[in-house]
């Protein structure tokens, strides 16, 4: 969903590289041979690659199930499903209503065998379930059954470098070495126009853009190191990406009326409220996905972006901006007996704020249950704060504003959330005149660690995820706002992942806690 988040999956793919070259030479060696536990009837598995096939069941049904072929294998999308976008959550049926977002269509285009709207570029989805056993007509058959979904164009599709120039009509910058020999063509995916010029706003026939990947506007993606937000300037925005909020000759400052402690350069004139132009010679990475150009060429229609600038706020003055790198999340999980296994609710937070001197709180919530309303100081949704209000100190380092912690494992009473929210202790949680969330971010979490073998060879592997612990699937509930604007319940996933195991225990009466009184 953002430039942080596609390194955290560089790096965990290749660890499930590595995993997957010790799975794949399993020995059977010249020892004695070793008692087998009973097979489990549950295994879990990954998938990422090339969407190949992509159908939905129910045209008419706004939480209609799927079934998704990546690798050659089909993948139940169940009912019910939030299905996670660089910049949203989307429903199957939404994806199958197409960038234009009308009427339901007969393909989403974004598989390889749709024929009338065939991807000019593959799509890619990750997905994370369990094969579950069962038994219809009397005939017993194994279904791959989806509980985590995410798509794009390329997960791990990141560029960066120097900006070499701006059109300030189009938008469009040119990314590349120092010495303007190659770059990319970068333009922000901003349907409304909050950092750059508005993608809906080019001309017809020219470039168009997938909205459905397009940026997160809840928060702000296109910032710098900071949190703070930045934008591509043009003479027709500079109400909405003032020239005067750039403090000429620095990559380091303080917008804001009292300078940042350790942060010498003050820039008293800058508004807090509106973003800091980008300017050629900036070094940023970027995110997006590849947009033929009709008149030649590719364009990167880029849903995230991050300068390396040192932009920062006022102690203790309004607004504050907040983003979160990273977040993982244990799941905890029930032993199956005779398999070596290790589980864990591990909680692990990385970010960064504008004002280091303010401590900052980190919430586990499930967002799609209600909406924040504004200036509210709490959550309005089911939630678990890690910090408690005193909060979580930023580092008062070289890296000013980072903040960083993980939690122990082995916390039973962890339930498992859909998203992260980091926001500044005390504040509200608001959006400037710009549009710009401030004081917060909401983030969905971007890993899970679910139970893993400790031992290499034995029936029984991999071992399934416990999807009964995460309470937004298993316990349905709150609402999700569909492309054209309506509203639904969401249920829990039908058909259900299940791992094997019989349903969860209230507090007190056995290991798992998740989800209780949901």
């Amino acid at each position: 969903m953002r430039v942080p988040s596609e390194r955290r999956r560089r790096r965990t793919v290749r660890r499930r590289l590595a995993g997957l070259a010790l799975l794949g030479w399993v020995g059977t060696g010249g020892g004695p041979a070793q008692a087998q536990p009973p097979p489990v009837p549950t295994t879990s598995f990954t998938l990422v690659g090339h969407i190949e096939r992509f159908t939905l069941d129910n045209a008419g049904d706004p939480l209609s199930a799927a079934v998704m072929t990546v690798r050659g294998i089909p993948v139940v999308l169940p009912r019910n499903l939030l299905i996670t976008l660089p910049g949203r959550y989307m429903t199957a049926q939404d994806l199958f209503r197409g960038p234009a977002g009308a009427a339901v269509l007969q393909e989403s285009g974004l598989a390889l065998a749709d024929d009338t709207a065939r991807p000019p570029v593959p799509f890619e989805a990750e997905l994370l379930g369990n094969v579950v056993e069962e038994t219809v007509n009397n005939l017993r058959r194994a279904r791959y059954i989806a509980g985590v979904v995410r798509i794009s164009q390329g997960a791990l599709h990141i560029g960066e470098g120097y900006i070499q120039a701006i059109d300030a009509a189009t938008g469009e910058m040119r990314i590349g070495d120092k010495l303007n020999t190659a770059g990319a063509r970068v333009r922000l995916n901003d349907p409304t126009g909050i950092y750059g010029v508005a993608a809906t706003a080019l001309p017809a026939g020219t470039l168009s853009f997938d909205p459905r990947f397009a940026l997160d506007e809840e928060n702000a993606p296109v910032h710098a190191r900071t949190g703070f937000p930045v934008c591509v300037p043009a003479p027709s925005r500079e109400a909405a990406c003032p020239p005067g909020n750039r403090l000429a000759g620095s990559l380091r400052f303080t917008c804001g009326k009292q300078a940042t402690p350790g942060v010498a350069a003050l820039h008293a004139t800058c508004d807090p409220k509106r973003p800091v132009p980008l300017a050629v010679g900036d070094h940023v990475t970027y995110a997006g996905m590849i947009v033929p150009d009709p008149a030649g060429g590719f364009v990167v229609a880029a849903h995230g972006l991050e300068a390396e600038l040192g932009i920062y706020t006022s102690p203790g003055v309004e607004p504050a901006y907040v983003f979160v790198e990273e977040a993982i999340q244990g799941t905890k999980g029930e032993e199956f007996a005779g398999i070596p296994q290790e589980e864990t609710t591990r909680f692990r937070i990385v970010g960064f704020t504008s004002d280091p001197t303010r401590n900052v709180e980190v919430w586990l919530v499930d967002s799609d249950r209600k909406r924040p309303s504004p200036g509210a100081q709490d959550p309005p949704w089911p939630g678990t704060s890690f910090t408690g209000p005193g909060g979580l100190a930023p580092s008062n380092g070289p890296q000013l504003g980072r903040f960083r912690n993980t939690w122990p494992a082995k916390d039973d009473a962890r339930p498992v959330r859909r998203d992260v929210l980091v926001r500044v202790v005390g504040t509200p949680w608001v959006k400037t005149p710009a549009g710009i969330r401030t004081n917060g971010y909401l983030a969905p979490v971007g890993e899970y660690i679910y139970p893993e073998p400790t031992s290499f060879g034995q029936r029984g592997f991999p071992v399934p995820v416990p999807f009964e612990n995460f309470c937004f699937l298993r316990a349905g509930g709150g609402t999700h706002e569909t492309v054209q604007g309506g509203t639904v319940t969401l249920g829990a996933l039908d058909p259900f992942p299940d791992s094997g195991h019989a349903a969860p225990q209230p507090v007190g009466n056995g290991p798992r806690t998740a989800c209780d009184g949901e």
